[in-house]
């Protein structure tokens, strides 16, 4: 069984500081990057989708990218873990998720569709 917050085959949020993450770290940029050049490694840590909610045209482009890429990261012979790390905490919004930062609420739904579960305290789950 995987590691909490390593979940192999979907997107794993997890706040960063109550989970290990993966000592490899890239930033949204070089994650959009990865997306588009197909070329994402097998284990890898998002940082930086806290800050990514301040800009709207960010959020959508990066939730475009992703939607597109989701069958070639489906159909790897060796699934992907990819997480995102983030500083705040998740807050239940009827059907949805925010994430809580000191002093905003912002809905991960914009990146990560509907489809988000609620794996353990400080970990979420999402769907290629």
């Amino acid at each position: 069984m995987p590691d909490h917050g390593k979940l192999p085959g979907e997107y794993n949020i997890v706040v960063k500081d109550e989970y290990d993450v993966f000592d490899h770290r890239v930033p949204i940029e070089e994650f959009e990057e990865m997306l588009r050049e197909n070329d994402v490694p097998d284990e890898v840590c998002v940082v930086g989708l806290d800050e990514l909610f301040e800009d709207g045209d960010a959020v959508q482009n990066l939730s475009r990218l992703m939607d597109g890429n989701a069958n070639s990261l489906e159909n790897r012979s060796s699934l992907p873990t990819i997480q995102f790390a983030v500083e705040g905490s998740f807050q239940r919004r009827e059907r949805d998720f925010e994430l809580q930062t000191e002093t905003d609420l912002y809905r991960l739904s914009r990146v990560f569709g509907p489809q988000i579960q609620r794996r353990n305290a400080g970990w979420l789950t999402a769907p290629f």
